[in-house]
C-alpha cells in the first residue's frame, strides 16, 4: 500500500513540474525564473558520453536572446570538455620584531583557448516574455568523444 501511495505522489510531482514548465507564458520576478531554470534544468542528465546542457539568454530582440541562450549553453560544455586550469602559489615568510609573519597568496585561472563545440543539438527550446524583452531557455545535447 506504502509503496502505491509513493508511486502516486511520485506521478503527480512529475507531471506538476513538466506542465509547470509546459504552461509558463511569462517570468514575473526574480524567484519565478529562478524556479523556472530549475525545473528546466533538471532535464539536464549527463553520462560519459554524452554531455547535456542548459542555457538561458535575455535580450529585447528574440533572436539575439535564442543566440545568447545557445552560446551560454556552449560555453559551458566547452568549459566541461576543453578548459585547463592554471595556478600559481606563493608563500612568503617574513621575520620582523614581533615575530614571523607569514603570507599565502593563489591565483588560478580557468582558461578556454581555441574551443570547438562542433557537432551539438539543441534538444528543446522555450521562449518566455520576460518585462520588454525575450527570456530563452535551451538545452544542448552534445556528444563527448
Amino acid at each position: 500500500m506504502k509503496i502505491l501511495i509513493l508511486t502516486m505522489i511520485s506521478l503527480i510531482l512529475t507531471n506538476c513540474t513538466s506542465s509547470y514548465v509546459n504552461n509558463k507564458k511569462t517570468i514575473s520576478s526574480p524567484n519565478d525564473l529562478m524556479k523556472f531554470t530549475n525545473v528546466w534544468c533538471e532535464k539536464n542528465k549527463s553520462t560519459d558520453n554524452l554531455i547535456k546542457m542548459c542555457g538561458q539568454g535575455w535580450s529585447n530582440d528574440l533572436t539575439i536572446s535564442e543566440q545568447k541562450a545557445i552560446m551560454d549553453a556552449k560555453l559551458k560544455i566547452a568549459d566541461i570538455t576543453q578548459h585547463s586550469i592554471v595556478k600559481s602559489e606563493k608563500i612568503t615568510h617574513k621575520e620582523n620584531n614581533k615575530g614571523v609573519v607569514k603570507k599565502y597568496e593563489m591565483i588560478a585561472d580557468n582558461i578556454l583557448k581555441d574551443a570547438s563545440v562542433a557537432g551539438y543539438k539543441i534538444i528543446s527550446k522555450k521562449v518566455l516574455k520576460e518585462k520588454n524583452g525575450w527570456r530563452t531557455m535551451v538545452l544542448l545535447e552534445f556528444k563527448n568523444s
